[in-house]
């Protein structure tokens, strides 16, 4: 610090108002040398004016000049705050350390403060234990006792339980299966009503194919006729036009004079007209005759399917009244069947919580033994180990006298770091200070080398 206050860095003993290290005058045989950047500005300002006065050689040795006082200036605090940097440095390093040790002192009491409270703990058990251990040992042995007969009550009530629930599964299982037995007949005549069923469902649909088949057959057939019918009668007509055509060209030919073979010829030609007309005329009657016939051969196919399908219908009504017969006798009965199986299952639920009941009252019963035998162990561990109980009122008299200097130990390490902190505060901060200075006389004199 005597070196600090010679290059004129730090005043030790002056603080500023917020905490911070106060900086004094420049030290004698340093008057120029800038205490702040801004008198290194002053500075330079002077040598400029006095340099535009001289002449080029004046300014090049007061430039030269200038630079080396500076250069001095800046070597001479560079010297000073090395001195101060390292006092700073070490003075952070000890206030470290005594924060280290404080804390150590601390964590050490408190680990020695919980294993006293734990001591405590365990003697204050066993002298509320050793003061009532007679009472203990009675209540909880009478605990043990009745405990154990509760369980061993639960556990024959639940062997007799669990022979009748077994007896009861087996009553289920021969029941299931004298139902399964007296319901199978049952079952296989709902099984043939049911086919029978299905057979008379499929032969209805085969008769009402076939009578749409007959309708179409008549419709056909009707068609048929009218077609055959409607062309020979075409026929006719033609066949009677041309003979009424050929019998008035003969009517014209024996009116007027004309040759004989000519009548002739036109004669024979109207007796074949007169032919053809005939024809046509059996024609029709043939085309009527025959389109009749097939109608009514339709129509009696028709009328056939038609009793067919009555039949049919008649069948699978009957078949559907048995087999819905059938179904409501075996539904009935294996309602019946299925009635007394829930009873009796109702029954076996009714025995399988009564068991699960008899185990929580057996668990309970011997979860209390195993607590209240528990209690008479310790009691019986407790005051047949006094010397236990001694050791452990030495060991906490040592762990307080232990406490107490650990107490001791951690005021000090406190104090002495409070003191420290305290002795240190302007070494700390004159570290700080010099720090910043350094940065701003390399700024200066790098200001001053660049004009």
């Amino acid at each position: 610090m005597d070196a600090d206050k010679k290059h004129g860095i730090v005043g030790t003993d002056e603080i500023c108002e917020d905490g911070g290290p106060a900086f004094t005058e420049p030290a004698q045989g340093l008057e120029e040398m800038p205490a702040r950047p801004v008198q290194i500005e002053d500075a330079n300002d002077e040598g400029a004016t006095d340099i535009e006065k001289a002449s080029s050689d004046d300014r090049s040795e007061r430039a030269q000049e200038i630079a080396a006082k500076a250069a001095g200036a800046a070597l001479g605090a560079a010297k000073g705050a090395a001195s101060t940097l390292k006092d700073g440095v070490f003075a952070l390093r000890d206030v470290r350390n005594a924060s280290r040790q404080s804390a150590d002192a601390r964590a050490q009491a408190k680990k020695i403060e919980e294993a006293l409270e734990s001591d405590q703990k365990v003697l204050e058990h066993r002298k509320e234990i050793e003061s009532s251990y007679t009472s203990i040992v009675e209540d909880q042995s009478r605990v043990v006792a009745d405990a154990k007969a509760q369980a061993a009550s639960a556990r024959r009530r639940l062997e007799g339980l669990s022979e009748e629930h077994t007896a009861l599964l087996a009553d289920l299982d021969e029941l299931k299966a004298a139902n399964a037995s007296e319901l199978r007949p049952y079952k296989r005549l709902a099984e043939t009503a049911k086919g029978a069923l299905d057979d008379a469902n499929r032969s209805l649909s085969e008769s009402k194919r076939a009578l749409k088949t007959a309708e179409g057959q008549v419709r056909d057939a009707c068609e048929r006729r009218e077609q055959s019918v409607s062309s020979a009668n075409r026929a006719l007509d033609n066949a009677l036009a041309r003979q009424l055509r050929v019998q008035d060209d003969l009517k014209k030919l024996q009116a007027q004079p004309g040759s004989p073979s000519a009548i002739a010829k036109m004669q024979s030609e109207n007796v074949a007209a007169l032919a053809r007309v005939e024809a046509a005329r059996a024609e029709v009657d043939r085309a009527t005759r025959e389109g009749q016939v097939s109608v009514e051969n339709a129509q009696t196919h028709l009328w056939t399917q038609n009793q067919s399908l009555e039949a049919a219908q008649r069948e699978a009504s009957a078949a559907k009244s048995k087999y819905d017969e059938r179904k409501a006798d075996l539904d009935r009965r294996l309602k019946e069947s299925e009635g007394k199986e829930a009873e009796l299952q109702l029954r076996i639920d009714q025995k399988k919580g009564a068991l699960d009941e008899l185990k929580r009252d057996i668990e309970t019963a011997d979860q209390a033994q195993a607590e209240a035998q528990g209690l008479v162990d310790e009691a019986e561990l407790i005051h047949s180990t006094p010397e236990e109980t001694v050791r452990l009122e030495h060991a906490i008299s040592a762990r307080r006298i232990e406490l107490q200097r650990a107490s001791a130990e951690v005021d000090l390490y406190e104090n002495s770091e409070k003191a420290l902190r305290k002795q240190t505060r302007l070494q700390r901060f004159a570290l700080i200070g010099a720090v910043m200075l350094i940065v701003a006389i390399i700024a200066a004199v790098a200001a001053t080398c660049l004009r």
